[in-house]
Parts: C-alpha cells; sequence; structure tokens
C-alpha cells in the first residue's frame, strides 16, 4: 500500500512538473511571439519612416525643379529680348562701319562695348549656377576673370589714334575741305552709337575732332 502511495506521489509530482514546464514553454512561446511582433513593428515604423522621408525629399526636388524652370523661362526670356536688340544693333553698326573714316570709330565703340558685355554675360551664368544650385566651379571663374581682364578698348584706341593721325595729315591744302564731310560723318555715327546705348572712351571721341 504504501508502495502505491509512493508511486502515486511520484506520479503527481511528475505530472505537476510536466504540466509546469508545458505551461513555462507555453508563455515563453507566447513571449517570444510577441517579441517578434514588436520586431515586425519597429521595421514597420522604420520603413514608414523612410517613406516619409523619401515623400517629403520628393516634395523638395519637385519645388526646387520648378523654381528652376521658371528661373531658366525668364532667364530665356530675357536673353533672347537682348539677342534680338543686339542683332538689330549690330546690322546698323556693321554697315556704319564700312563708312569712311568714321568706320573705324564706330568699329572701336562696338567691340569694345560687345567685349564689355560678354563679361557681364559669364558673370550672369556663374550668379545663375551659384542661386540654382549652390556651387561655383573656381576653374570657371578663373575663365571669367580672363574674359572680364581683356581691356579692349585699350587695345583699340591707339589703332584708331594712329589712324586719324594719318587722316588728318592727308587733309591739308587742297583737300583741307574733307575735314568738314569727315566731321559730318562724326556726328551720325555719334548719333547711330547714342541710339544703341553705346559708351565711347572719351580718350577714343578725343581723336574725332578735326
Amino acid at each position: 500500500m504504501n508502495k502505491f502511495t509512493v508511486i502515486a506521489a511520484v506520479a503527481g509530482l511528475l505530472f505537476i512538473v510536466a504540466g509546469g514546464l508545458g505551461f513555462y514553454s507555453f508563455m515563453l512561446h507566447a513571449e517570444l511571439a510577441q517579441y517578434k511582433k514588436l520586431g515586425e513593428l519597429e521595421s514597420l515604423q522604420q520603413f514608414s519612416q523612410e517613406n516619409f522621408d523619401l515623400t517629403v525629399e520628393n516634395k523638395d526636388l519637385r519645388r526646387s525643379m520648378t523654381r528652376i524652370q521658371k528661373g531658366f523661362a525668364e532667364y530665356r526670356k530675357q536673353e533672347l529680348q537682348t539677342a534680338e536688340l543686339r542683332s538689330q544693333r549690330r546690322v546698323e553698326t556693321a554697315i556704319a562701319s564700312f563708312t569712311p573714316i568714321s568706320g573705324l570709330y564706330v568699329l572701336a565703340a562696338i567691340a569694345s562695348q560687345e567685349q564689355h558685355e560678354l563679361c557681364e554675360y559669364t558673370q550672369g551664368l556663374i550668379e545663375l549656377e551659384a542661386e540654382f544650385f549652390q556651387s561655383s566651379d573656381p576653374a570657371v571663374v578663373m575663365q571669367q576673370d580672363k574674359i572680364c581682364g581683356t581691356h579692349l578698348a585699350r587695345k583699340l584706341t591707339p589703332l584708331f589714334k594712329y589712324q586719324m593721325l594719318r587722316v588728318r595729315a592727308a587733309m591739308t591744302g587742297s583737300l583741307e575741305h574733307l575735314r568738314i564731310d569727315a566731321e559730318k560723318k562724326f556726328v551720325t555715327a555719334r548719333g547711330l552709337l547714342s541710339k544703341w546705348q553705346i559708351p565711347v572712351e572719351k580718350e577714343l571721341d578725343a581723336y574725332t575732332r578735326f
């Protein structure tokens, strides 16, 4: 009888232990499942944040592209208007440059002005790049310095001076009456340059008086 009691007690204890282990295993499995869910939740949260960041970045890029498109459209409009005016100006000044004596005056003035405008154009391109892309290439800046440092007027004025001295020397004696005609030509040339708002170096203009 005692033997059966011991066996029953041992069996009951084993059952309790087995049940406890089963319950512990179940709780452990449930806890692991919760951790797994949390891991999936973190992944979803991370994915959601990345998607939100990409959406914000995409909106910023679209706004930036819209701003660049509008800015370029305005830049193109201004440049085409300027090109159209300069094209008309070039026709008239090119024709005037063939006029005897005063033609060299027009040629020197328009060449110097176009060189100045080319300098302004390169400066505008660099500023446009800096505005749209917040960048500036040092090599481009050096190129701009070379263009703007040409100072074409300083090279043309001495050549014009030499030609005018030769003309003045030739207008003596029986040819002196040609000075009046030359002065009229220069008056017309100044009017043309004034029409197109082309400045003339004082030193250059000084050699047009007879």
